[in-house]
């Protein structure tokens, strides 16, 4: 019930209930929150693995705190030195940008292409 009230995952597993408490709108819109990457390489706009083999972080875990990376864009630096830990010999991050695609739905199926949004981005700091 903290969870709920607070709408909040912070004490995981008493985390909002809201997720389970209503159907979905068939012909509404879904959204996708994700992470994307400039390398030291030059390759820009990689996707950054929120897994546990890519950076130990989840993507549940970012879009439950997405609050926080909004109002303070500098966490994302979490990210870049995950990844660093678990993979020092790939090139690595320079610039990160949190990102997010609404998907229009009918029937239940996407239709269209996404609306993607570009949320906050921060420059990775070595």
């Amino acid at each position: 019930m903290h969870g709920t009230l607070r709408d909040s995952d912070d004490f995981f597993p008493f985390g909002s209930m809201a997720q389970y408490a209503s159907a979905h709108d068939l012909n509404g819109t879904t959204r996708s929150t994700y992470i994307l990457a400039d390398t030291e390489g030059g390759e820009r706009g990689v996707r950054v693995p929120l897994n546990a083999t890519g950076t130990g972080i989840g993507r549940a875990e970012v879009e439950g705190q997405l609050g926080d990376f909004l109002e303070d864009p500098s966490l994302m630096q979490i990210i870049a030195d995950a990844y660093r830990e678990i993979h020092p010999d790939r090139d690595q991050y320079t610039r990160l940008y949190l990102m997010r695609d609404v998907y229009q739905l009918r029937d239940g199926y996407v239709v269209g292409e996404p609306e993607t949004t570009l949320l906050a981005e921060w420059e990775v700091e070595r």
